[in-house]
């Protein structure tokens, strides 16, 4: 007699990119779910081109900020502390969310994989060369600054509110769409690979939220009863 298959649970985990304190909640989640295998919305690019080009950026970033230090009178520790420039120093850095991916599954032995399509990262990523300028620093100094931990509060009782309370309409660009569908697809496909554990997907909560049509990575994957977890209080939802 056929054993029937067994259906691989799935958690879908809702993310705010660049969030400070986000390596350690997701860390803590990741033990908490126990999952067999990892997937995360990263590409192989965007790893590859923080591995070789990152720290030069970061050097060349330090350097401007000291010139525009001495300029105004201020201490290099005084200007980093702008929200606009620490944003920089977030997207020259690992994200925190590949980050805690890794090392989880090193410690536990399992799989994790970046699974976003690199053509759009590769355009996104090129204009970091621009940002560190010191024009661009210059005029990113003038800017208001802001409580990023405030912001990402925001952002994260946002997503709350539309898992809740799906939207009526939500524009999704070409670029969205083709990431989407890769990514669900990807989902899949390891699901298929094994018949017991949980699989594991991190990404921007964005992608996480139901909209029309169902062309969003939650909607993609809906028939296979996904849970989605949003990082900041770690509940399920």
């Amino acid at each position: 007699m056929a054993m029937s298959k067994r259906t691989r649970s799935l958690a879908l985990v809702g993310t705010v990119h660049r969030d400070p304190k986000g390596y350690a909640k997701l860390f803590h989640l990741l033990e908490q779910e126990r999952p067999s295998i990892i997937t995360v919305e990263i590409s192989p690019y965007s790893r590859a081109f923080r591995a070789q080009q990152a720290a030069a950026l970061r050097a060349r970033l330090r350097e401007n900020l000291r010139k525009i230090g001495k300029e105004r009178g201020r201490s290099l520790r005084e200007v980093i502390s702008r929200s606009a420039v620490l944003e920089i120093f977030l997207a020259l850095r690992e994200p925190y969310e590949w980050r805690a991916a890794k090392d989880y599954a090193d410690r536990h032995g399992i799989e994790v994989m970046d699974i976003d399509l690199s053509c759009y990262a590769e355009e996104k990523l090129s204009h970091l060369t621009e940002l560190v300028s010191l024009e661009n620093v210059r005029a990113l100094i003038h800017l208001p600054s802001f409580d990023l931990s405030r912001q990402v509060e925001s952002q994260y009782a946002r997503a709350k509110f539309l898992f809740d309370h799906p939207p009526s309409s939500w524009p999704v660009s070409e670029e969205v769409r083709h990431r989407e569908a890769h990514m669900a697809e990807k989902i899949r496909g390891f699901a298929r690979q094994k018949n017991k554990g949980k699989a594991l997907h991190i990404g921007g909560w964005e992608h996480l939220v139901e909209i029309p049509q169902g062309k969003s990575l939650f909607g993609l994957v809906k028939d296979l009863q996904p849970n989605r977890i949003i990082l900041a209080s770690m509940a399920n939802e």
